[in-house]
């Protein structure tokens, strides 16, 4: 028999953990229930395919979109519904957009494996990561449900992965700035990570493929580049705004109808404002699991605990994630990495939803990426058993949140 190997071990795991994901998955669709519209981006990719930018079809169960001048419109990125628009037209409406979410998932795990190649995190490390990322984080519960503001968050991430590769390996740096453009054109918050990749581009890491001698012109070429990638989607993003609102830089996120009283209440303060800031940290790093029966129950009913729809902290959802700690200051790869993550987090912070219905703080998702490789940078190159068993905690947690969110929705 061939002895076991730590490497061998996690990748077992690694295959535990998806068959856990088919699992949870089959068990949990028939009670998930999306018919009050969670497939927003298949609609627009239909009208898309047929010439149309509206969503005038759109039925009323439907929540989340905008009433301007006679037509229904989104509020969200259009890029996700570009994407699945010739699918759309190809294999018609049919197929739901979770399983969409499913295929991409796929590449995030391939891409995000090479993206820790790059930076020297092989073998049972690369595996443990994987595993943390996809099934140990708040993007467990966003692909199994898949709903339209889920799989922004997937679309997302692909973009922002195949960025942080290309600027770690080729280095193309119009490449680079298309991809990047294409993650904001999916959720604007991905536009905010430039400093990521401008930090980079002038200091390349040491894991970058093409590191040379770089001389002053070539990085301003280099910039330019990078620029002029990000503004080909920037700018079809304002041509789409200003055909629907008058307006390139209105999204209709300030004119959306909403659903809950809070959320009005919330918007009446300004989409984007400071007075926002102590609400979302308090989601962001402070909130915890609501006691079954609430506060004032005179006995908690089993399992006592139960997620709270508004979100919980980032280190009650995945506490492996306390390892990005761990990750050395004096590293530039872990400098831009922060750089990215507090930048991303201006508007993040002073924006006045904080996500609902949702297991963990889901808008963390959209820096996950640079967090993950602050993690990743600061795991021991021989993995500590209390990595291990909090990874483990981390899957067992978002397996439980993905089972919840699912009889949510």
């Amino acid at each position: 028999m061939q002895p076991s190997s730590p490497a061998r071990d996690a990748r077992r795991l690694l295959l535990v953990g998806l068959c856990a994901s088919v699992i949870i998955l089959l068990l949990v669709w028939p009670l998930a229930d999306i018919s009050l519209g969670g497939d927003h981006y298949i609609h627009l990719a239909r009208r898309f395919a047929s010439g149309f930018i509206d969503v005038d079809d759109l039925a009323p169960r439907y929540r989340d979109y905008v009433e301007w001048e006679g037509h229904k419109y989104l509020p969200f990125g259009p890029f996700p519904a570009v994407l699945l628009a010739p699918f759309v037209r190809i294999l018609g409406t049919g197929i739901p957009l979770v399983f969409y979410g499913y295929a991409l998932s796929v590449a995030n795990v391939l891409i995000f494996r090479r993206v820790l190649g790059r930076i020297g995190v092989t073998g049972e490390r690369n595996v443990w990561l994987v595993l943390l990322y996809f099934g140990g984080t708040t993007y467990l519960s966003v692909t199994l449900a898949g709903i339209s503001t889920f799989f922004a968050h997937v679309v997302t991430t692909t973009f922002l992965l195949a960025a942080i590769l290309e600027t770690l390996g080729k280095r193309r740096f119009a490449l680079v700035g298309l991809y990047l453009g294409l993650a904001a054109a999916s959720r604007m918050t991905a536009a905010f990570a430039l400093p990521f990749f401008v930090c980079c581009l002038l200091h390349p890491p040491a894991g970058a493929a093409a590191l040379v001698k770089i001389d002053q012109r070539k990085k301003l070429v280099d910039v330019v580049k990078l620029l002029g990638g990000l503004a080909v989607p920037l700018s079809a993003l304002a041509l789409y705004n200003q055909a629907r609102f008058g307006d390139p830089t209105e999204t209709g996120f300030g004119l959306a109808l909403l659903y809950s009283q809070v959320l009005e209440s919330a918007r009446a303060h300004g989409l984007f404002n400071i007075a926002h800031i102590p609400k979302n940290i308090f989601m962001l790093l402070l909130a915890g699991p609501r006691p079954v029966g609430g506060e004032d129950a005179a006995i908690l009913a089993f399992p006592y605990v139960t997620p709270s729809p508004w979100g919980m902290g980032l280190f009650f959802t995945s506490p492996a994630l306390l390892y990005l700690f761990r990750a050395p200051l004096q590293n530039r790869l872990v400098q831009a990495a922060w750089l990215a993550i507090a930048f991303m987090l201006v508007p993040i912070l002073t924006y006045y939803g904080i996500g609902y219905v949702q297991f963990g703080y889901r808008y963390a998702l959209d820096f996950m990426p640079f967090l993950m490789l602050l993690v990743a940078l600061g795991l021991p190159e021989t993995m500590p058993r209390r990595a291990r068993a909090l990874i483990a905690a981390s899957v067992i947690i978002n397996i439980w949140g993905a089972i919840t969110l699912s009889v949510w929705i």
